[in-house]
């Protein structure tokens, strides 16, 4: 069985114990002052909960649009996000990306690290490690990666029911937040 497209070690772990932490710490990150956040999705849609993070971004266009507000640009899926990773970063905007993620968890838990923060820092998309890509490795913390830990990574379409639920929340909570950062609060 092939591991999701985005990998953490269990060391660098969720933002916290409980599962509303993982939302804290990317509102904390999203608010923080800086450039233009992009939010990014990552996964391969034929291998069920891989396509988390393009299922996530997908809901999200859908239901704000791709500019929600000031400082804050969602970008439609892409199944090789390397190009326009780097090009974000090496202007100096801050990423969010949306992928599954594989840290020994429980399916569906919820995990949030900037790159800085993980242990060994191998994040990946489907071909190039994070931080080997032009412009993240410059500033690690410009990338925050919210991860869901992926109950089957069989081929096929659809996301588990366990992944779908965790998709709704993950949307629910950054569409609060932007919901936040778009009446001023940012």
């Amino acid at each position: 069985m092939r591991s999701p497209s985005a990998y953490v070690a269990p060391e660098a772990a969720p933002c916290g114990e409980e599962e509303a932490d993982w939302g804290s710490s990317a509102e904390s990150w999203l608010k923080a002052p800086g450039a233009t956040v992009h939010f990014m999705g990552v996964g391969n849609p034929i291998r069920r909960d891989d396509a988390v993070g393009l299922e996530v971004v997908s809901s999200l266009r859908r239901q704000f649009g791709p500019r929600p507000c000031p400082g804050v640009v969602i970008h439609p899926p892409s199944l090789s996000p390397e190009r326009l990773i780097s090009k974000v970063a090496e202007k100096g905007g801050r990423i969010l990306l949306f992928d599954a993620v594989e840290a020994n968890s429980e399916p569906g838990r919820v995990f949030c690290a900037s790159l800085a923060d993980t242990k060994y820092g191998f994040f990946a998309t489907h071909n190039v490690p994070l931080r080997l890509i032009p412009g993240v490795a410059a500033d690690l913390r410009s990338t925050c990666v919210v991860g869901i830990q992926p109950e089957s990574l069989e081929v096929g379409e659809g996301l588990s029911e366990t992944a779908e639920a965790a998709k709704k929340m993950v949307v629910a909570r950054i569409g609060e937040i932007i919901g936040g950062v778009g009446n001023g609060h940012h």
